[in-house]
């Protein structure tokens, strides 16, 4: 017979999902419902860029352009990337590479979870200092792209550094819910 915190969080009784501390669960539904909107701006961003390629593609056919598709396509692909990260750990989609923890017992995939969990907290918020400072100094300074339609380039750092930043608050509900309920993190962390 499997263990309680071995098994994943849809074979989990009901009761076993919600419970938890109510300041936990408020955290959460803070982090889940910011997710949710940066993955629906997302999703606008992506029907954009669609709709922006057509209408490029259309243009050509009359020897005509916008001029501004590559860049606001590329500036598109990174922020829709940046965007969904939160969300898409918070859904259970990340890849995950579990060779390793299946072999392990509920206590190593605890720790193995707790240790994944930190490291990456700490590289995304290392990752957040450079892109602040190099956010602010574009701001500072009103640097704006070199082309047909100048953008301010402290806009797209600003969005790098939103999705970086939803990503750390939910690596951190993460880890609080794995230290306070003891959850695995073999599924989504859904409070």
């Amino acid at each position: 017979m499997a263990e309680k915190s071995s098994l994943h969080e849809s074979e989990q009784p009901a009761d076993a999902i919600e419970r938890g501390p109510a300041w936990l669960r408020a955290i959460g539904l803070v982090s889940s419902t910011l997710n949710k909107i940066a993955a629906g701006l997302a999703a606008i961003l992506l029907a954009l860029m669609v709709g922006l390629i057509i209408v490029e593609i259309v243009m050509r056919f009359f020897s005509r352009s916008t001029f501004m598709t590559d860049v606001l396509v590329g500036y598109g692909v990174a922020a829709i990337t940046f965007l969904a990260l939160a969300w898409t750990m918070e859904e259970g989609s990340m890849i995950r590479i579990s060779a390793v923890t299946n072999m392990l017992g509920s206590r190593g995939r605890y720790w193995a979870e707790a240790f994944a969990t930190i490291t990456t907290g700490v590289l995304v918020l290392w990752l957040m200092t450079f892109v602040y400072r190099t956010m602010s100094r574009m701001w500072s300074r009103g640097t704006t792209s070199e082309h047909y339609l100048p953008i301010p380039l402290w806009i797209p750092e600003a969005i790098l550094l939103t999705g970086l930043g939803l990503l750390a608050l939910h690596l951190f509900v993460r880890l609080l819910r794995l230290v306070v309920v003891g959850h695995d993190g073999n599924e989504s962390l859904n409070l």
